[in-house]
């Protein structure tokens, strides 16, 4: 008696003839005392055969085998059922102090008891009875051949189930191998079992380099790590899973213990490919966890085209339920049929897209009946049955071809009516299951939904066709021809696109009413001439609304048309107005057809389309009309305006054009001033005005003064320059207009140099002085020279040579004297140099500083030695100080007489300093001062406050406009009393 059995309270589970032979061989009588106690016997059926042998022997019996768990002592269950799905779930609610042996243990307990009932036969016989050798010899052979006998039976069945599980994992090697999803499988030492021909592609791995290692992870990863079927193998926490994947993985909704994630695969392919992978684990039928599955789908195009795809999940497979682990779980419609064409497989994504259920499905030969409205072969049945070509074509046309990815494998596309509401586009592919011979012993096959994709493809072919005929609407409004010419070629554009049998436009007339512009008959038109639309007509009710209006079924005789001559045999109308940017309606399109039609969502968006553009063209044929005559107006103003007009490239500075007045004054023909550049008409290296063009930068203009310019044959004159920026012909420019200002220039010159006579007149004692000092020292030399010559004294030659220096010194001196009265007498020239503003202002003081000394006033410099330069001339400032300093010794001589006998303070001040990127000068005096309205006319011309014949009030005039020609300013703050000071301000000169 096996020890398990052994005084055990036992029940039964299944009442089949199983259940009978066993308790038939428990109350055999031939165990002893320590024989099992049968305590109860579940079984569905109350009147199977071991359900009534057991009712005769007084064992309790129930339909519910939860009721066993209640029964007091219970140790042990059998389970005799077969049921694989049935041991499982006992295996969960059972008490745990109750032992279950499922239907293959419960075998082994049958043949242990039957060997054991032997044995306890033949040596009861052995003991009972005193036998010789021959008949010991007998009872012994027939206890061995009895238990041979058992023995076989159960290799028998132990092989028939090993068979069957061959056969049935070469099968499910051949739904993982003809499955186009690329998928791996490992075993629970991580140990690479299945490498199909889609991962092959997919990772660029053979099967044969992988297959048998647990280098499952090399065509992925750079470095090892876990892929999703190592994780499920090993049971990795979540967290866990999320170092290795992120935030991307998720729990599978589909497949319950699956997990899934997306991740961007480097070494894939050329450039690495996005993947979306489904991992899950293998069961054995107690739960334990026995190896994983893995699948992955290439999303990669996917990502690119931003298409969605689904994914493929691929499941647990061992046996007969690892097969349907690996079919339910896939998420792409998929079914299996066998050998007889009968369906073993129907997942739960073809449930949904034919809305059959598996258990409608499963165990029948009816896979058609989803997809068609009568029985004929499918694409699986064409694999088992190996269809020829033609025989494929009979059903399938020219839609069919041979699998590229899977050997012996056919795919095809078609549309199913009978599949959802509407029908659907499916794609699907089928392909061999075949026995370790070869033998075809079944096949599968999937579906793919492309309704979308067909929608999409459809919608694409439409809207290209649209968009073709609006392109050629659009040229043909856009051409260069008449608006007439135009409208014409639009109209028969329209035509083809719609086939209609007539298309007019009226368009509105000055006189309010509508007229016919344009029309296209397919037969003689029946309008004639000028015709005037009737008022109370569609057309006027259209243009009014502003919407478009459809009659799709128009009956005969009705009058809802516009009726301009004689009835008109048309089925179908539509009236679209013709309206431009202000909505304002211009016209109105009239399309019509001799059939009743129906205007689809998309044609009436076209037909706005078009009356939109039509409505834009002629408003634009209007607009360029009125611009052709603006232009005209704008042309006329711009030749003969008085002053010299140039366009100019805004980068080049080249001249693009001019006005009429620019060749007259100028002397050059428009032809030789295009592309000259506009700083070659005055000084080419003037870089105050090159600099003040190229920056010149938007709604801003500006003021070149006094510039030089030359006409032709380089006959110079003075010009303003006025320069703004603007745009022409799409391009950026500069307009520039040159106003002649020479007679003014000449004219301030003229002033400049009366004013310097009058200042030379003004200096000449100071240079009288100036001169006197270097002719007194040659006057003493020569007098040593005399006196030396008449005692015959020998001069020395250190003498001589110290004699000769201080005679050249000072012939030097006096030289420099005169020659800077001559340049300072000298009429200046407008013109701009770099100029240190310290130079003029110590060079006021060679005529002028004795003066000073004469008149016994104080001066005080404080001028700044790395003063930056200012662009002006030199003569022209000196001029400036020299006024100045003059107005200042007047004011202090002035402020003198008028205090005779007091003691005043006799002092001039010039100092020169950088501020807030200017030079300044600053000359103040100790001088009486001024009013302040004084100081208000102290810059017009011929105002003085001095005596008649001491001034010609042109002084300050004239410094105030040479300041202001090089863009400075001057500023006066003076009090009564105490004295003026007068700040000149320039803008610094910036080499860039």
């Amino acid at each position: 008696m096996i020890r398990i059995l052994r005084n055990a309270n036992i029940a039964l589970i299944g009442g089949g003839n199983f259940c009978k032979a066993l308790l038939q061989l428990l109350f055999s009588g031939d165990f002893d005392e320590q024989c099992p106690k049968i305590v109860g016997v579940a079984s569905l059926n109350r009147h199977s055969v071991g359900a009534e042998y057991a009712r005769e022997k007084g064992i309790f019996i129930t339909t519910d085998f939860r009721h066993l768990y209640t029964l007091e002592s219970l140790d042990l269950i059998l389970e005799l059922t077969k049921d694989n799905a049935l041991a499982d779930k006992i295996r969960k609610e059972k008490p745990s102090h109750i032992r279950l042996l499922d239907h293959f243990s419960s075998g082994t307990v049958w043949d242990a008891l039957r060997i054991e009932q032997e044995r306890i036969i033949a040596l009861r016989k052995l003991r009972d009875e005193q036998y010789g050798p021959e008949k010991t010899e007998a009872i012994f052979e027939k206890f061995a051949r009895n238990v041979a006998k058992i023995s076989w039976e159960r290799n028998e069945y132990s092989q028939k189930i090993e068979w069957e599980l061959v056969e049935h994992e070469r099968a499910v090697s051949q739904i993982v191998e003809g499955s186009t999803i690329p998928t791996f499988v490992i075993n629970k030492d991580h140990i690479v079992t299945h490498w199909n021909r889609a991962l092959e592609k997919l990772s660029g791995c053979l099967a044969k380099d992988i297959v048998g290692t647990n280098k499952q992870w090399v065509p992925f990863y750079q470095k090892e790590r876990p892929t999703m079927a190592d994780v499920m193998l090993d049971q990795i926490e979540e967290d866990g899973i999320r170092k290795l994947y992120g935030e991307t993985w998720k729990k599978s909704v589909l497949i319950k213990g699956a997990c899934e994630a997306e991740a961007f695969l480097r070494k894939l392919g050329e450039n690495g490919k996005w993947c979306w992978f489904t991992a899950a684990p293998i069961k054995s039928p107690d739960g334990t966890i026995i190896g994983a599955i893995e699948t992955l789908w290439d999303k990669t195009e996917e990502k690119e085209a931003r298409e969605e795809r689904i994914r493929h999940e691929c499941e647990l497979a061992e046996s007969e339920k690892a097969m349907s682990q690996i079919i339910q779980g896939s998420m792409i419609p998929t079914f299996v049929i066998n050998k007889n064409h009968m369906v073993t497989h129907w997942n739960k994504a073809l449930e949904k897209m034919t809305g059959l259920s598996a258990k409608e499905i499963v165990g029948t030969n009816k896979h058609w009946m989803p997809f068609r409205s009568k029985e004929r072969p499918s694409m699986a049945d064409a694999i088992l049955d190996q269809f020829k070509a033609g025989e494929i074509n009979k059903y399938y046309g020219l839609k069919w071809r041979k699998s590229n990815l899977v050997k012996g494998a056919y795919e095809a596309e078609e549309f199913f009516p009978h599949l959802g509401e509407n029908g659907k586009w499916c794609w699907f592919t089928a392909a061999p299951i075949k026995a370790p011979d070869g033998t075809i012993v079944g096949a599968i096959e999937t579906l793919w939904d492309k309704t979308e994709e067909k929608k999409a493809q459809e919608e694409r072919e439409r809207h290209t066709q649209e968009l073709t005929a609006l392109c050629s609407i659009y040229t043909a409004l856009s051409t260069s021809l008449g608006i007439e010419a135009r409208l014409n070629a639009a109209i028969k554009e329209i035509q083809n696109l719609l086939s209609l049998d007539c298309v007019t436009i009226f368009l509105l007339g000055e006189d309010g009413l509508f007229h016919i512009g344009q029309n296209y008959d397919t037969e003689e038109c029946i309008y004639q001439g000028d015709a005037t639309i009737r008022q109370n007509s569609v057309i006027y009710r259209v243009a009014e609304s502003n919407e478009l209006r459809m009659f799709e079924d128009i009956p005969e005789g009705s009058n809802e048309e516009i009726g301009l001559t004689e009835p008109e045999a048309f089925k179908s109308l539509a009236y679209i107005p013709i309206s431009a940017k202000e909505k304002k309606v211009m016209g109105v399109i009239r399309i019509g057809s001799k059939k009743s039609k129906h205007f689809s969502t998309e044609e009436k968006r076209v037909l706005e389309l078009i009356g939109n553009r039509i409505g834009i063209t002629i408003e634009n044929s209007m607009l360029h009309e009125q611009y052709i005559r603006s232009e005209e107006k704008y042309r006329s103003l711009f030749n003969n305006d008085p002053n010299p007009i140039f366009i100019i490239d805004s980068k080049r500075l080249k001249i693009l054009d001019t006005n009429q007045r620019a060749e007259s004054c100028y002397g050059y023909s428009k032809q030789e001033l295009f592309g000259m550049p506009f700083l070659k008409l005055g000084d080419e290296n003037d870089e105050e005005l090159g600099r003040g063009l190229k920056t010149l930068s938007k709604d801003h203009s500006v003021l070149f003064s006094k510039k030089r310019h030359y006409r032709k044959g380089r006959i110079p004159f003075y010009v303003n320059i006025n320069a703004s920026y603007a745009e022409y012909h799409e391009s950026d420019v500069l307009v520039a207009t040159t106003t002649d200002v020479t007679e003014s220039v000449e004219k301030d010159v003229q002033l400049i140099q009366a004013s310097k006579m009058t200042t030379l007149g003004t200096m000449a004692a100071g240079m009288a002085h100036e001169i006197n000092q270097p002719l007194n020292v040659i006057q003493v030399c020569a007098d040593f020279f005399t006196k030396m010559i008449k005692k015959g004294v020998p001069i020395s030659k250190e003498d001589m040579e110290s004699v000769a220096d201080d005679i050249s010194s000072n012939v030097e001196r006096a030289a420099g004297i005169i020659r800077h009265m001559r340049d300072f007498a000298r009429q200046s020239e407008v013109v701009r140099t770099k100029v240190n503003l310290n130079d003029p202002i110590q060079d006021v003081f060679k005529v002028l500083g004795h003066q000073l000394k004469v008149h016994n006033i104080e001066l005080r410099l404080d001028l700044d030695p790395d003063l930056p330069l200012i662009m002006a001339e030199h003569n022209r400032l000196e001029q400036v100080f020299i006024n100045l300093v003059t107005n200042a010794v007047d004011a202090i001589d002035e402020k003198g007489e008028a205090l005779k006998g007091q003691h005043i303070d006799r002092r001039m001040e010039i100092s020169s300093f950088t501020d807030n990127g200017q030079v300044v000068a600053v000359v103040s005096d100790t001088g009486t001062g001024m009013p302040r309205e004084v100081i208000d006319k102290i810059f017009e011309p011929f105002f003085t406050t001095k005596e008649v014949g001491r001034g010609t009030g042109l002084g300050v005039s004239i410094s105030y406009g040479i300041v202001k020609d090089y863009e400075g300013t001057i500023d006066i703050r003076s009090e009564v009393g105490q004295g003026t000071t007068f700040e000149i301000r320039f803008p610094v000169f910036l080499e860039s």
